[in-house]
């Protein structure tokens, strides 16, 4: 009581002015409490009058009580009008942890009724820029992909109240439930078995959202809807024995994020389900391949290890860091994470369980610049501060790059490509900054990486395309170079002499090199700064890249990654390359690759109405993304992705302000068109593909594609 009454005093009451950042208050104010950025904070609040409502009532002071909650809820300056339908992930947590327990505390049925319509209005699936779910699946929040905090704690405690309605009046649509566990099925795809790429992460520093979202996998595991089950060995896969009884258990029945932690017969529920989920037994972990080209991101896994590629493009920013808050203090967060979206490439394979650091990523020393898969400027942390501490303007912060033609394509959901038409984002700004065109081929456990056309270096900072940057855990833990184990510290090797060449880093992962031209290989110590950049590290890693020079003219570099496969495995390649997989072609028009064991053929498209000189493509009237499989003589089956979302200004990205109100938005039609070597049609009936007349010895083949999404069909060779 006397905490409720001091708040009152201190102003915290009707009345009061809460905007989210300072400058939103105009000159001076007399007898109100200024209350900045605080209103995801205020949960608590509404809880705690729920719980003492009687005591409240008992002691004269509920109405007040109230009062100032529904003060609470009539401030938007955060998120918009608290009363729209459409909220984004800020609004729906505000809505569930405070909202909630108002209108449970004061029977307010119109407030719960529109609870439940905000529910399924935000968490419905729609073609834009805006919160929260996307149609692959992948959680929005600040115009872009955000799966490690705001994202996922929205669609969680959705989950909450989608379980907490079930089979009321105000129970959530079938269709609501079925999004939501959309959106948590692909989460623990992107996760492995806790951790995800950095770059969905914005400028947050965790990377294991899972644990703290757990309970969100028991509410959708103890609903009756056509996904229960699955969910249930979801549940019993990611909350095994080693999670319930290891120091990430106490996150998923914590508080985080200003949220209200489950009480103590929501951790019942949760430990019921999960036992019978234990008796359903859990799945195995997730593998296959996905192109989420909302990231734009491609997942690629077998066994229990995932490979994880992050992209950017004109739609989709690079990275998200932040020096200040609302208030204006220092946040300091992800101040040098400029190129974790620049088409880097992380390997999640080590560690108990499997996760980032295990497999030798980030920790003291790191240098941002050498992100595994990415070319960039090498430029040391220090003087990259500086730099961005130069720079004119605002500091920069999720900035979008100038391509349309970034993302990737899945064919059966168990191999894919990814490509990017890179331009360097980075502190300085340049207006022509260092470009490349990156294409990736996921063969099973073999990833054919090519990356051509690298200009426009600064002439002062050396060019490199990272192969690995591993941390050493000691001295002693090998790198292996051509067969011979390689130990010790402060060794730099370089290979010019155009041989093939061999590399196995110190998790395991092996790199096949035909031509060896400006590769290093070093095992030293790095001097970086940490993720604030406020504090200096070091660290031992053993680190490799092609070395392409200050002033690098259409250079261009070409590997195969082996995911886990040792030094015996990758010299078992080696000796069969040739005969496994072929570059077919390798220009400005095409690069193709064709895996000739598992009979696929993978193009990356860039240009439009290009000739493309060899393989079953002729031309094509966008540019696309496509993998064949041809296992039989006269069949193949087609996945063909156009990966440009063709947003615009003012429509996908409009104001978060103007979206409470409107419907869904529905993707941007963007057909292409290709023209096929030799004549086929459609095996069967397809609504997104149609086979055009021709004549001669050619097929069109008109395909429907939007969203940047995969479409598959198989085509049947005529006479």
């Amino acid at each position: 009581m006397k905490s409720f009454d001091r708040l009152h005093q201190r102003g915290f009451r009707q009345g009061m002015l809460m905007p989210w950042k300072s400058r939103q208050v105009e000159g001076e104010v007399a007898n109100k409490a200024v209350i900045v950025d605080f209103h995801l904070r205020t949960s608590g609040y509404a809880l705690a009058a729920f719980l003492m409502r009687d005591e409240l009532q008992h002691s004269g002071r509920l109405d007040r009580t109230l009062q100032t909650c529904r003060d609470v809820l009539s401030h938007g300056e955060k998120f918009g009008d608290p009363q729209g339908l459409k909220q984004n992930a800020d609004g729906i947590r505000m809505a569930i942890n405070f909202s909630l327990p108002y209108a449970l505390a004061a029977q307010d049925a119109a407030q719960l009724k529109l609870l439940a319509g905000q529910i399924n209005r935000s968490m419905a699936i729609e073609s834009n820029a805006a919160d929260t779910i996307k149609p692959d699946g992948l959680g929005f929040h600040h115009r872009g992909v955000y799966l490690s905090g705001y994202s996922a704690f929205a669609v969680a405690q959705s989950a909450f109240v989608a379980w907490l309605f079930d089979d009321t009046e105000l129970a959530c649509s079938q269709q609501t439930v079925s999004n939501l566990c959309k959106s948590f099925a692909v989460l623990r795809v992107v996760s492995n078995k806790y951790d995800m790429h950095k770059a969905l992460a914005g400028r947050l520093r965790e990377i294991k959202v899972i644990p703290d979202v757990m309970m969100a996998y028991g509410y959708l595991a103890s609903i009756d809807h056509p996904r229960c089950r699955e969910f249930a060995r979801m549940l019993a896969y990611l909350a095994d024995d080693d999670f319930i009884h290891g120091p990430d258990a106490r996150s998923a029945f914590s508080p985080h994020r200003n949220e209200v932690p489950p009480g103590p017969g929501g951790i019942d529920l949760f430990l019921k389900t999960l036992t019978n989920a234990n008796g359903i037994g859990p799945e195995a972990p997730p593998t296959g391949h996905w192109a989420l080209n909302y990231g734009p991101l491609s997942i690629h896994r077998r066994d229990a290890w995932m490979v994880s590629v992050k992209g950017h493009s004109r739609y989709l920013w690079a990275f998200e860091r932040s020096l200040t808050d609302a208030r204006l203090d220092d946040r300091m967060q992800n101040v040098l994470g400029f190129h974790g979206s620049s088409a880097s490439i992380l390997i999640h394979l080590q560690g108990d369980p499997i996760s980032h650091a295990g497999s030798g990523y980030g920790g003291d020393g790191w240098d941002w610049c050498r992100i595994p898969g990415t070319t960039t400027r090498l430029i040391p942390a220090a003087e990259l501060l500086e730099i961005d501490r130069r720079a004119d303007g605002k500091p920069l912060n999720r900035p979008f790059g100038n391509s349309s033609f970034v993302g990737g394509v899945s064919l059966n959901q168990r191999h894919g490509l990814f490509a990017m038409q890179s331009c360097e984002v980075a502190p300085d700004r340049r207006r022509n900054g260092l470009r490349s065109l990156k294409a990736m081929f996921f063969f099973d456990d073999q990833i054919v990486v090519i990356t051509r056309g690298i200009n426009d270096g600064d002439g002062m900072h050396p060019t490199g395309t990272t192969l690995f940057q591993c941390r050493l855990p000691s001295t002693q833990t090998p790198t292996w170079i051509n067969g011979d184990k390689l130990a010790g510290f402060n060794v730099t090797t370089r290979f010019d002499d155009g041989k093939t060449l061999t590399l196995v880093d110190p998790v395991g992962n092996g790199y096949y090199i035909p031509r060896a031209k400006n590769v290093v290989v070093r095992r030293a110590q790095q001097e970086s700064l940490d993720y604030s950049a406020t504090k200096q590290t070091s660290g031992d890693y053993a680190t490799a890249w092609f070395d392409h020079g200050a002033s690098p003219k259409s250079e261009h570099c070409h590997y195969v990654i082996l995911v886990g496969s040792g030094q015996n495995r990758l010299a078992q390649f080696a000796a069969s390359a040739r005969r496994t997989y072929s570059v077919v072609q390798d220009n400005s028009r095409a690069v193709i690759v064709e895996h000739h064991r598992l009979g696929l053929t993978g193009y990356v498209l860039p240009q439009t109405e290009a000739e493309i000189e060899k393989g079953l493509i002729a031309r094509v009237t966008a540019p696309c993304l496509v993998m064949t499989s041809r296992q039989q003589e006269d069949r193949l089956t087609m996945s063909v992705c156009n990966p440009d979302l063709g947003w615009e200004s003012g429509v996908q990205f409009d104001s978060w302000d103007k979206e409470h109100f409107r419907p869904p938005a529905n993707p941007v039609p963007m057909p292409v068109t290709l023209t096929l070597r030799g004549k086929w049609t459609l095996a069967d009936d397809h609504a997104e593909a149609n086979v055009l007349p021709t004549d001669g010895e050619t097929t069109t083949i008109t395909v429907a594609a939007s969203d940047a999404r995969s479409i598959e069909f198989t085509l049947r060779k005529t006479p």
